[in-house]
C-alpha cells in the first residue's frame, strides 16, 4: 500500500478534530438546556441531589534523557500503605465456592501482620505492633517508610493476603542515577496547586524548563450524586490533558560518569577539599558532554548539603587560567613575540599612575610576585606562560597592551556577563573586576581581584579552538512533544563573537601546548596521556574572604584542550582546598582525559582521521540536493546515511545545517512520503529513533532505555498508513 501524502493526512486529521469538537459542543449544549446527553435519554436535571462535578486530569511530566536516550528523570507511580484498625470494616470478596460474600477487612492478627510487613518496609517490628494496636484510630499510616513504595513492593505485600491493608497511589519523580549531574538536572516538589498536588520543578533543568516539562492539565465534567460519584451516562465533556515535553540533554553518559568519578576522588583526597566542579565540552560546536558540581546530592532522598552549582551560579577568582587572555590581547596587537625576554623578578607597581602601568625599581609596598616567589631575571614570555609567572602579565600590561585595550578584550571574551545557556541558572551575579588602580588591574590579569564562572571561562577558551571564533556552550539538545513526536526546540552551534584572529588563536594553542609538553612545567607535564597530545593552562587562586583579604583556601584548576593541534574537546576541572600546594588530583584527571579520548576517538597520530573529524563539525544543508550527489559528497566522511522514501531529491534532513557528527554518525535524508520501507533500527538510540520516525511521519511507541534491540515493523517492510512502530530499547 502506498503511503498517503502528508497534506492529505493533515486535512483528514483536521476534519476529525472539527467533528469531535462539534460533538462535544452539542453534548454540552444539550445537557445545559435539556439535562440529557447525546448518549443517554436520562434527564439528570429532574433527579434530586444531582450535581455537576469537575475532575482534573493531571498530565505526565516530561522525561529527561541524556544524549544516548538513557533516562535521567521520569515520573513513576508510588504507593502509600495504610492499615485499617476498625473491626467493623468489611469488604466484598469471593469465597472458596466462588460466591461473593462480606468478609472482615481490618488487621485481625496484629503480631502476624507486623512480623511479615516489618522486614519489607524496613520498620522495627515492635514499633509496627504498637501502631497497629491503637484501636482509637479507624486506620493508621506508618511514616516515611510506608510512603513512596514501588509497584514491586506493593505486589510483595499484597501477595501475603493479609486483611486490613490498603494502598493509595500518587505520582513521584524518580532519578535513576541518583547523584548523577544532580545540580544540573535539579529536583521537583509536590505542591498543592488549585486543590491538587502537582510536581513542580524547583531547580536545574526541572525548574528552568518547568513549563515545558509540566504539560497541560485536562478536565472531565460529569453529573454525580451527592457523594461525588459519577452517574452512569452522565458524562458532559472531556478536555484531555497534554503530557509534558521530553527533554534530551547533550550529556554523554560515559563522559559524565568519568567526570563525576574524578570529582568524587578529588573530594576524597583529604578533608581539606571541600568542593569541586568541572565541565567537558565539545570545543567545536559547544555541546556540554559532562557537567557536575560537588558536593552533590540524591534528588530521590533530597540529602542536600550544598545547593550551589559552582559551574554557573557562584563566580570565583579563577587564577592563572585568565593569563591566556592578556597574552591573546598582546599577540593580537602585533607588537609581541613569545621569544621576547622579560625581567620576571618581583614587579613593584607605581600606584600613583592612573592611566598606565609603571614599574618601579624599589619596594613601595605594591608588588607582584611569581608563585613560590620564583625570581627569574631573564626569561622569555613563552617560558613565563609555561611556568605561569605572574610578573609576565604585569610586563605585558606595562609594555605591550594598554590597560584600556586589555579591558576591552576581557569584554570581547565574554567576562562579567551571563553566558545564557538555555537550561542552566547563572543566578543574578556574573562576576566583576577591580580595575580601579594599576595594582588591582594587574592582579585581574592573572585571575585575582576578578571573578567569573566556569561557563564564561570555557566559552572564552573556545576562541583558541575555532580560529578566533567563540562558541556558546549548550546543554539542551532537543525538546520533543511526545503527543506528536515533533521537535519543538533544537539546540545548535552558536557563534558569539570573534575576539581574536585565526593567527592569534594558533599562537595561543602553541603556548598551551608548551605548558604541558615543553618541559618547563614539571607539574603540568603530568597531564600528558598516550592517546593524543594535550595542551592546557593551569590556575591557582587564593579565595577572598567576605571581610576582605585572602584566607587559607585555594582554588586549583586546569583547562585542557585535546588534541592540542586542533582541539575537539575542552576539559575544565576545578577544586577548592586549604592545602595551597596539592596536585594529588592529577591521576584522576588523567583517567578522565583517557575516557574522553577513547569515547570521542581523539588521536594525534592519524592525520587522516583528524582531517575527517575537522570537516565533520559543520554539516551543510543538503535540501534540494539529489540523494546520489549528497552521498557522493559525504562518502569520504564515513557517515551512516539513512535514506527515507524512494525519491531522488532530498526534501528534509536530520541533523540540520550547522550540526556536528562524529565519524560513523547517522545522517537522515527524507526524499518523499511514498513507499517508505522500514530501516533496520538495531543499535539506534532513542533520539535517533524519534528523528527517523518524525521524518518518516510514523507513530512510535518506545519502551526501555539504551539502544534498539527489537522493532515491530521488520526491516524492508513497506510502512502502511496507520502503522504504529513499537520499539524496545535495551
Amino acid at each position: 500500500m502506498r503511503k498517503l501524502k502528508k497534506n492529505y493526512k493533515i486535512n483528514l486529521l483536521a476534519v476529525i478534530l472539527v467533528l469531535l469538537l462539534t460533538v462535544m459542543l452539542v453534548n454540552l449544549l444539550k445537557l445545559q438546556f435539556t439535562g440529557k446527553t447525546l448518549l443517554s435519554d436520562i434527564d439528570f436535571k429532574d433527579n434530586k441531589g444531582v450535581l455537576i462535578s469537575q475532575e482534573k486530569i493531571i498530565p505526565t511530566r516530561g522525561t529527561v534523557y541524556d544524549s544516548e536516550g538513557n533516562i535521567l528523570a521520569n515520573d513513576v507511580t508510588v504507593y502509600k500503605i495504610a492499615f485499617i484498625l476498625d473491626s467493623t470494616h468489611q469488604k466484598y470478596a469471593k469465597n472458596d465456592q466462588g460466591e461473593v460474600v462480606l468478609v472482615d477487612d481490618y488487621v485481625v492478627d496484629v503480631n502476624k501482620t507486623a512480623q511479615l510487613i516489618s522486614p519489607i518496609l524496613g520498620i522495627d517490628e515492635s514499633y509496627l505492633i504498637e501502631r497497629l494496636s491503637d484501636k482509637s484510630y479507624y486506620q493508621v499510616e506508618v511514616g516515611p517508610k510506608g510512603s513512596e513504595l514501588s509497584y514491586d513492593t506493593k505486589n510483595q505485600i499484597e501477595a501475603l493476603n493479609l486483611p486490613g491493608i490498603v494502598f493509595t497511589s500518587s505520582t513521584s519523580r524518580y532519578y535513576p542515577n541518583k547523584t548523577f549531574a544532580s545540580h544540573l538536572i535539579g529536583y521537583v516538589e509536590n505542591q498543592m496547586i488549585d486543590y491538587d498536588y502537582q510536581l513542580v520543578g524547583i531547580s536545574g533543568i526541572e525548574g528552568l524548563l518547568n513549563d515545558q516539562l509540566s504539560g497541560q492539565i485536562g478536565y472531565e465534567e460529569y453529573y454525580s450524586d451527592v457523594n461525588g460519584y459519577p452517574l452512569s451516562g452522565g458524562n458532559i465533556t472531556i478536555q484531555p490533558s497534554s503530557n509534558g515535553y521530553d527533554v534530551t540533554l547533550t550529556l554523554n553518559s560515559v563522559i559524565q560518569q568519568a567526570l563525576e568519578t574524578a570529582l568524587t576522588n578529588t573530594m576524597d583526597i583529604s578533608d581539606s577539599v571541600d568542593k569541586a566542579w568541572g565541565i567537558v565540552m565539545d570545543a567545536k560546536d559547544g555541546k556540554i558532554l559532562g557537567y557536575s558540581s560537588y558536593p552533590s546530592f540524591d534528588p530521590n532522598t533530597m540529602d542536600i548539603t550544598d545547593y550551589n552549582d559552582y559551574n554557573a551560579a557562584l563566580p570565583y577568582e579563577p587564577g592563572s587560567t585568565i593569563k591566556s587572555f592578556v597574552y591573546a590581547a598582546a599577540i593580537e596587537q602585533g607588537t609581541f613575540n613569545k621569544s621576547d625576554k622579560l625581567d620576571a623578578r618581583i614587579f613593584y607597581v607605581d600606584g600613583s599612575s592612573n592611566d598606565k602601568i609603571v614599574r618601579l625599581n624599589y619596594d613601595n609596598g605594591l608588588s607582584i610576585h611569581n608563585y613560590l616567589d620564583e625570581q627569574i631575571p631573564n626569561a622569555s614570555f613563552y617560558e613565563a606562560y609555561c611556568c605561569s609567572y605572574n610578573v609576565g602579565c604585569a610586563v605585558l600590561l606595562e609594555k605591550y597592551v594598554d590597560p584600556s585595550i586589555y579591558i576591552e578584550y576581557m569584554d570581547k571574551f565574554g567576562f562579567y556577563k551571563p553566558v545564557n545557556v538555555y537550561g542552566i541558572d547563572e543566578g543574578d551575579f556574573y562576576g566583576s573586576a577591580d580595575y580601579s588602580n594599576p595594582y588591582s588591574l594587574i592582579n585581574t590579569s592573572f585571575g585575582q581581584g576578578m571573578s567569573a564562572n566556569a561557563l564564561q571561562v570555557i566559552q572564552a577558551y573556545t576562541a583558541f579552538c575555532n580560529e578566533g571564533v567563540m562558541i556558546k556552550p549548550y546543554i539542551v539538545d532537543t525538546i520533543i512533544d511526545p503527543n506528536t513526536s515533533k521537535v519543538v526546540y533544537q539546540g545548535q552551534r552558536e557563534e558569539v563573537g570573534k575576539p581574536i584572529s585565526a593567527s592569534t588563536a594558533e599562537a595561543m594553542l602553541d603556548l598551551m601546548n608548551g605548558v604541558v609538553n615543553s618541559g618547563w612545567s614539571v607539574t603540568s607535564a603530568k597531564y600528558k596521556i598516550d592517546q593524543c597530545n594535550v595542551g592546557g593552562k593551569s590556575g591557582t587562586a587564593e579565595v577572598a574572604l567576605e571581610s576582605g583579604g585572602y584566607g587559607d583556601l585555594t582554588i586549583h584548576s586546569m583547562m585542557l584542550a585535546m588534541p592540542i593541534e586542533d582541539p575537539q574537546v575542552l576539559i575544565y576541572f576545578c577544586y577548592q582546598d586549604s592545602n595551597p600546594r596539592t596536585s594529588q588530583s592529577i591521576p584522576y584527571i588523567n583517567q578522565l582525559e583517557q575516557v574522553v579520548a577513547n569515547i570521542l576517538g581523539l588521536s594525534s597520530t592519524n592525520q587522516d582521521n583528524q582531517d575527517v573529524n575537522k570537516e565533520q563539525f559543520t554539516l551543510d544543508n543538503y535540501t534540494n540536493y539529489s540523494l546520489e550527489s549528497a552521498i557522493t559528497k559525504l562518502s569520504k566522511y564515513n557517515m551512516n546515511i539513512v535514506a527515507i522514501g524512494d525519491g531522488d531529491t532530498i526534501i528534509n534532513q536530520y541533523p540540520k545545517k550547522g550540526f556536528t557528527l562524529l565519524e560513523n554518525g547517522r545522517l537522515f535524508f527524507l526524499t518523499d512520503y511514498q513507499n517508505i520501507t522500514m530501516a533496520d533500527l538495531t543499535g539506534f538510540n532513542k533520539k535517533e529513533v524519534l528523528a527517523y520516525c518524525d521524518l518518516a511521519n510514523i507513530k512510535v511507541k518506545i519502551t526501555g532505555s539504551g539502544y534498539v534491540v527489537s522493532q515491530s515493523i521488520k526491516p524492508d517492510e513497506i510502512i502502511d498508513e496507520g502503522d504504529i512502530l513499537e520499539i524496545v530499547l535495551g
